[in-house]
């Protein structure tokens, strides 16, 4: 069988000798660390596959990986983990676990789930800002046109009382 014939059963699959199994030693060499020295923390990786799935829900583009945040903090934390992360080739990084990133920079993953949260949180506040920004003069425009309507009350009286014409 040729090697681009493997099948999961195959013995290089099982004895971890195949492709993905090389390029994940490879990653793990690139962090210094022993694959199998590295103390697991269900809790990160489950939730940040949920933080995964909120960023990149209804994205066409390529997603993005929660770990990606930290390269937008000022947090030293944050900093040491995303350059561990960036030293890997980025076809690689999927190859290891979240808490490797953690174990090689030194950092808890306690303190990484909790610097992701709130760049997140903070993000989503950004971008809401932006987009009720964006849209507001839209917004206004539409409310003036319903106001103006012969079934305009509601919005007569809530642009008297935006304008400070009517007290609330």
């Amino acid at each position: 069988m040729s090697s681009e014939q493997k099948t999961p059963e195959s013995p290089e699959s099982r004895t971890g000798h195949g492709q993905t199994a090389y390029k994940r030693r490879l990653a793990y060499k690139h962090l210094g660390i022993d694959p199998n020295a590295v103390q697991t923390a269900p809790f990160l990786r489950t939730n940040l596959r949920r933080i995964a799935r909120c960023i990149n829900q209804g994205q066409d583009e390529r997603p993005v990986h929660p770990i990606d945040y930290l390269c937008s903090s000022e947090d030293p934390d944050a900093l040491k983990v995303a350059k561990v992360y960036l030293a890997v080739p980025e076809s690689y990084r999927k190859l290891v676990t979240p808490e490797a990133y953690c174990q090689a920079a030194g950092v808890s993953p306690h303190r990484v789930l909790e610097l992701i949260t709130g760049l997140a949180v903070r993000f989503g506040a950004d971008i809401s800002s932006i987009l009720a920004a964006v849209t507001l003069p839209r917004v206004v425009r539409k409310t003036i046109e319903r106001a103006l309507g012969d079934k305009g009350t509601p919005e007569r009286a809530l642009l008297f009382r935006a304008t400070g014409l009517l007290r609330p």
